[in-house]
């Protein structure tokens, strides 16, 4: 029982008025904690949001940008043009060597004369193609993919993702490999679609090096992969640096991973020098933009200056990593020619960064650049180089045209027309020939 007042006079409460009481007040307390419950939960999301939202930036951070799907690549129109085209090329190669785009029968005929029976580039015996393959042109943005595979496990190492364009009179001339995401929309359709090639062909260990065009890349629409070629070779191309940076890790560790990483025993002090296979992803995302741009040539003939302004330029751009320019492109005198594959580029340039903005806008300045790079001797100079150059080359002395001979190193113009002017031994002495006739002729007398 419970004792209360009414106007100051005690009074009991019944048992049914106690229990109903104690009710209200168990309710009310079910409410109490049900609400506090609530209030905690809807705490702990925010605190939940607010941490998911710090994850995300410290990603972003980390990466230094968003999802990177590439922003060098421009199609050219020709690519995106759909007309009747189809590609001529050898069955082993690299860097578009000897790829011919074909869009008639007769262009198909003279590109199929030039590859067959030409000599397969990298070998030392002598071997000549004895085929020829003929693809359909596919029209899109193309992909290469770096795998490497372990028992039939692969495991994407770099997605690049190609800026070909038309110059020179070329069709595809490399002007950026630009490393992009994999793990996106497009970046997993070209990857499966690749590890496919490699079951199918029953490449189950090593490096290979696929090839791919994506037909079309609307954000609405799934992508359409399409085979190029599957290479069992590592890219031709120096990518550790790059990769490393941009990635965290290169094609050539994950080899040693995947050939060497079960062994028993291994050197002391070097965990941190090993990729684990099990730790690495199946699909590499990126922490940075980065790209291997190709120095083309815009220019053909003898090298007559250097634009060493435009080279240190490029070399002190914020995206710049690394560069070269090969030794033979900085020699004056030396022959240059118009870039019309990887084998006839000039150079490199490694560009990497966080900001989108800041490499794009080095990148562009690059290419701009390049058409600067080298300037070489007009024609009618070269033509009148080659002339004066003529060892025996006439001059007109007193009206008559007569030979110009070389006495001792030096030019002699006043030796009149003898019999012995011209006749010069195996030590070029002329002037000793002319003396010897002298004494022939004077004992004659």
């Amino acid at each position: 029982e419970e004792q209360q007042t009414i106007n100051g006079a005690p009074i009991l409460r019944s048992e049914e008025e106690l229990l109903e009481e104690m009710e209200r007040e168990e309710i009310q307390q079910l409410l109490n904690q049900e609400e506090s419950i609530q209030k905690e939960n809807e705490f702990m999301e925010s605190i939940m949001d607010e941490f998911v939202i710090d994850q995300e930036q410290d990603n972003e951070e980390e990466q230094g940008h968003k999802s990177n799907s590439g922003v060098l690549s421009i199609a050219t129109e020709r690519n995106r043009q759909k007309q009747k085209y189809c590609v001529v090329k050898p069955t082993r190669g690299v860097a578009s060597d000897d790829v011919f785009l074909c869009p008639s029968l007769q262009s198909v005929s003279s590109a199929f004369t030039k590859v067959h029976q030409s000599s397969i580039f990298g070998t030392m015996n002598g071997e000549k193609h004895e085929s020829v393959l003929v693809q359909e042109f596919a029209s899109g943005t193309e992909y290469a993919i770096d795998i490497v595979s372990k028992g039939g496990q692969h495991k994407v190492a770099a997605l690049w993702k190609y800026d070909k364009r038309s110059i020179n009179g070329a069709p595809f001339v490399y002007h950026a490999t630009e490393l992009v995401d994999a793990d996106t929309k497009v970046g997993r359709a070209v990857c499966e679609y690749a590890m496919e090639a490699l079951d199918a062909l029953n490449v189950h260990w090593g490096l290979s090096h696929t090839e791919i065009i994506v037909e079309e890349e609307n954000e609405n629409a799934e992508p359409q992969p399409r085979l190029v070629e599957v290479n069992c070779r590592q890219h031709n191309t120096d990518f550790a640096p790059l990769t490393t940076a941009a990635v965290g890790y290169n094609a050539l560790d994950m080899v040693l991973a995947a050939y060497l990483g079960d062994a028993d025993d291994f050197p002391p002090h070097t965990e941190h020098m090993r990729l684990v296979w099990n730790d690495l992803p199946d699909l590499p995302v990126t922490r940075a933009y980065g790209a291997i741009v190709h120095l083309a040539s815009h220019v053909e003939g003898t090298i007559e200056e250097v634009n060493y302004e435009a080279l240190e330029e490029i070399e002190g751009m914020p995206s710049v990593m690394a560069m070269e320019v090969y030794p033979q492109f900085l020699s004056l005198g030396s022959e240059i020619q118009k870039t019309v594959d990887i084998r006839s580029d000039t150079g490199w340039v490694h560009i990497m960064n966080d900001n989108e903005e800041q490499f794009l806008k080095d990148y562009n300045r690059i290419i701009w650049l390049m058409e600067k790079m080298f300037k070489v001797e007009e024609e009618e100079e070269v033509e009148e180089e080659e002339r004066m150059g003529d060892a025996d080359m006439e001059v007109e002395i007193n009206g008559e045209k007569e030979d110009r001979v070389s006495v001792d190193g030096e030019y002699d113009e006043t030796l009149s027309s003898s019999p012995a002017n011209g006749d010069v031994d195996d030590d070029g002495n002329a002037m000793k020939m002319i003396e010897e006739q002298a004494k022939e002729d004077s004992q004659s007398t």
